[in-house]
């Protein structure tokens, strides 16, 4: 019976002791800004796994949105990738470059929209490592018509 009690209390003290996602430092998603019939801008944070803060943009699409071409880039890295509405967020890798860029294309038959985020992360150490501290963000969106 001893036994039984060790082991369930063991068992109990070690789920007490999993992290939760802000102890493991990469934090859930925060929306960054909306682009207009495109979709949602996200970012994240991780301020403990490297030897300087890390942070990362994601894209989700609007359900009533269209097939759109993403390109991140940040520093010499940069990322293509195409999405559809439905599509689950699209995460690009952490990074420790402040300076953050997204473009978006989304091209239907009356017009073409041309969307792009900057993002720029830094200052001290612990900049932008806590929901309340996002980046600074520019965002431009410009129309084009087909015909």
């Amino acid at each position: 019976m001893r036994a039984a009690i060790v082991v369930a209390g063991a068992a109990a003290g070690a789920a007490l002791l999993l992290p939760g996602p802000a102890a493991s430092g990469r934090q859930k998603p925060y929306v960054l800004t909306a682009l207009a019939d495109i979709g949602t801008v996200y970012w994240r944070y991780d301020c403990v796994h490297y030897r300087r803060p890390e942070w990362s943009l994601g894209v989700r699409l609007f359900r009533d949105s269209a097939t759109t071409t993403l390109t991140f880039r940040a520093g010499a890295l940069r990322q293509h990738r195409t999405r559809n509405p439905g599509d689950p967020t699209a995460w690009f890798p952490f990074r420790a470059e402040k300076r953050q860029r997204l473009s978006l294309v989304q091209g239907t038959e009356p017009r073409t929209l041309y969307a792009r985020v900057i993002a720029r992360f830094g200052g001290t150490h612990l900049a932008n490592c806590r929901p309340y501290a996002p980046p600074h963000v520019t965002t431009t969106l410009r129309t084009v018509t087909n015909f």
